[in-house]
């Protein structure tokens, strides 16, 4: 054998290792940056989408056989491209969705990889926990440290902080509470999942403070369901745990689970009945769902229904008087159409009809009916994060899409390849 081949054969042996391990490190790099603006995500998100398909290349982790939970990767790529099929019978064409099917990409990108791939099994969820509770609490003193003097001199009661907190955020880190909210409720999660199978007893606790340090700060923060969420999510990790122990004790425990919450609720100043009479949310619900009466079935499309829903809007008495006046003061430049459902079931059913309803169930159904075992727990705790929150909020820019798409990937993925361990 001559040197030059010995020189390929050793490449060769030392590629796929290298490619995993360049995998691993991209793949913590894209985690670590989804709690930032999207500015910050653009080199992670070249990086992790470059490594995971030539990891699928140079390990042959290509998929050759069909798995049910590989459906997920359909339904994604579907809801994807069901914003230009029906764009082909709509009479408008506009940025607003170009826009739209920019922010559901995730959903195709990773709707081909899960479909046509396996993950990299070295991929770890103790890398992964750590590495969304690193980033979680290196921004949170980020935010303090950065706003110090403020805070010193003009911050008195939780209450001024949670109505100044926007601020800080904004000076830190330039997103909105929705997606901080979201990647803090996942860091939750993802503590839980460590608490419950990690093998270290210092690791549990570890991972035990540190998702009562995320709560507490999410007590503090102005976003009200990401607050309440937290609290649903710690009764939930509860009730789960005791299931298997005194399951008796289930019933009751809820009743007193749902009183703790409200009355928690009640402590945060943007929950209070003179602010809650007041929801915005309620005249939009309504001019939407009286919107998707006239077209049940099959919707209106991206664009054509995103414009009539707006046009109704602009029009309803409340949202002229409680709304619009102070929404134009506050951002003059804000282009109206850009204003949504907040509430993606209502707004992929004016969108899409029915059709769109059943998808978008399916996308947070199916990955819980097609795994077993923990793995269904834990994505069971994930995907009601992303209910909750998409009662209240569009698929839009601060719906921490991306991070949906990869915990689904991940967890599913994982549970395909029985000999991948999350730890």
């Amino acid at each position: 054998m001559t040197t030059k081949n010995l020189y390929i054969d050793k490449i060769k042996s030392i590629l796929p290792n290298m490619v995993e391990w360049i995998n691993i490190l991209s793949t913590l790099y894209f985690v670590a940056t989804l709690i930032l603006s999207y500015e910050y995500q653009q080199p992670a998100l070249i990086l992790f989408f470059a490594s995971t398909v030539l990891d699928i290349i140079v390990n042959k982790r290509y998929t050759t056989k069909w798995e049910n939970s590989r459906w997920v990767f359909v339904l994604m790529i579907i809801l994807y491209s069901c914003s230009w099929v029906w764009h082909i019978f709509e009479d408008c064409n506009s940025n607003l969705f170009f826009h739209s099917t920019d922010i559901k990409l995730p959903f195709l990108a990773f709707g081909i990889i899960g479909l046509f791939g396996k993950i990299n099994p070295k991929i770890k969820w103790s890398y992964v926990a750590v590495t969304m509770l690193v980033s979680s609490i290196v921004v949170l003193i980020a935010m303090i440290v950065n706003n110090i003097e403020y805070i010193q001199e003009n911050i008195t009661s939780i209450n001024e902080f949670r109505e100044n907190i926007a601020r800080f955020r904004g000076n830190t880190i330039h997103t909105t509470h929705i997606e901080f909210n979201i990647f803090l409720n996942c860091t939750i999660v993802a503590c839980f999942v460590n608490i419950i199978d990690n093998p270290r007893k210092w690791c549990k606790v570890l991972f035990g403070i540190g998702a009562i340090v995320i709560y507490i700060s999410l007590f503090c923060s102005e976003g009200r369901t990401g607050f309440l969420t937290s609290n649903i999510l710690f009764a939930l990790f509860f009730l789960l745990g005791l299931y298997k122990y005194k399951p008796k004790l289930i019933i009751p425990l809820v009743a007193v689970f749902v009183v703790l919450i409200t009355a928690l609720a009640m402590q945060h100043n943007r929950f209070k009945p003179e602010l809650l009479n007041k929801e915005p949310r309620l005249s939009v619900w309504a001019e939407a769902i009286d919107l998707i009466k006239e077209k049940p079935i099959m919707g209106y499309g991206t664009c054509n229904g995103r414009y009539q829903f707006v046009e109704r809007c602009l029009n309803n008495d409340v949202l002229k008087t409680n709304f619009w006046p102070g929404w134009f003061a506050k951002f003059p430049d804000y282009k109206v159409h850009r204003f949504h459902c907040h509430n993606i079931f209502i707004e992929s059913t004016l969108e899409f009809g029915i059709i769109g309803l059943l998808i978008v169930v399916g996308l947070f159904v199916l990955p819980i009916i097609l795994t077993k075992g923990k793995i269904r727990m834990y994505l069971f705790l994930f995907v009601t994060i992303f209910v909750i929150q998409g009662t209240f909020e569009s698929f839009t820019s601060h719906y921490q899409i991306m991070l949906f798409c990869w915990i689904v990937y991940y967890l599913t993925t994982h549970f395909t390849n029985k000999r991948n361990s999350l730890f």
